[in-house]
């Protein structure tokens, strides 16, 4: 009993005096990957008849952004969470005459346009006209508004790393008001990096702010019949082409054809990555479920959970993904197991 009780106190010592003894914090800790988030889908027909009713029921002048958050089923109700540990996923609304007004943010933001025409956005002053199957960037700290002059609602699936941001406590907004006037548009070759500024204060825009579903398309088919990923079946990375490595610091996007008839091979790795069919249906086999998809489907799979991916019909299936790779990779952390 008195050796319990100095033990006791001992412990009761070290809190008071807020040190924390290690070998109380080890258990539980492997020699893999873990996270008590789980992979998910979230349904397009579902999520736009919710967002529908948000474009009724909410007013965009009380939102700021209409935005409905894929939050993964298995966060625990304290844990700021997205689709998973690091990488966020929502479908974002603007209505016919609506204007989203100007922010920015310490966390890196992309756009993948799911449906409608006739709407933009501006990025540190350069308009960018917003159409389906278009993709977007909004690095971090870039200004960016929204409007829509057409007719119909305007989806797109936002993509940000707002999570993995919070958890450095490093989340800040920017507000700045009223709509501005976008400037006058940069030649596309200077954008996107063929020319260069050798002298002066260097622009605030960087790298291209889109690109279009018809050039990874494209490039998609010219490799349709050559050497395929085994865990991927076709893909093309986008780049970020003044540097050549990934569109954002901390996000990697990528556009692949998974083929009629393929069974891709398993593999499980320490990125999380967050899929959205552009076109075709077919299913990932995930931790050993079975999860069906189709158009407009959101599927997350958090880091180390084993998947494969599988197209059983007639047609291709095409699949947009964006990952927290380049910032695993950066600390060092990035593994991959795969089937032999």
């Amino acid at each position: 009993m008195a050796d319990t009780t100095a033990d006791e106190a001992f412990y009761a010592e070290l809190s008071d005096n807020h040190y924390s003894p290690l070998w109380q914090l080890m258990g539980g800790i492997g020699s893999e990957a873990k996270t008590n988030l789980v992979p998910h889908i979230w349904r397009y027909e579902q999520a736009r008849a919710l967002m529908v009713k948000a474009g009724e029921v909410v007013p965009l002048e009380h939102a700021l952004r209409r935005v409905l958050g894929f939050r993964n089923p298995g966060s625990i109700p304290s844990q700021r969470t997205g689709a998973t540990d690091s990488l966020w996923a929502a479908l974002q609304l603007v209505l016919p005459g609506e204007i989203a007004p100007p922010h920015r943010h310490t966390p890196s933001a992309l756009r993948f346009i799911v449906e409608g025409d006739g709407a933009y956005t501006t990025v540190n002053g350069q308009r960018v006209p917003m159409e389906v199957g278009d993709f977007l960037l909004t690095p971090s700290l870039h200004w960016h508004e929204h409007g829509h002059e057409g007719d119909g609602p305007m989806i797109w699936l936002d993509g940000l790393d707002s999570p993995l941001i919070s958890r450095l406590n490093q989340y800040i907004i920017d507000e700045a008001g009223d709509p501005t006037e976008p400037d006058p548009a940069m030649p596309a070759a200077y954008l996107q990096g063929m020319l260069g500024k050798p002298y002066g204060e260097p622009h605030a825009l960087t790298q291209p702010l889109v690109y279009k579903l018809s050039d990874a398309l494209e490039a998609l088919e010219y490799l349709r019949n050559g050497e395929a990923d085994p865990y991927d079946d076709i893909i093309v990375e986008y780049k970020n082409p003044t540097t050549g490595g990934h569109v954002m610091t901390t996000i990697s996007a990528y556009l692949q054809l998974v083929r009629p008839g393929v069974d891709t091979k398993s593999h499980r790795h320490t990125h999380s990555t967050v899929y959205h069919v552009v076109s075709g249906s077919g299913y990932s086999i995930v931790d050993g479920q079975k999860i069906e998809w189709t158009k407009g489907d959101t599927l997350a799979i958090p880091l180390w959970y084993e998947h494969s991916h599988h197209n059983n019909t007639s047609e291709d299936a095409v699949l947009f993904s964006y990952t927290d790779r380049p910032a695993i990779t950066a600390l060092g952390l990035w593994r991959e197991r795969g089937d032999a």
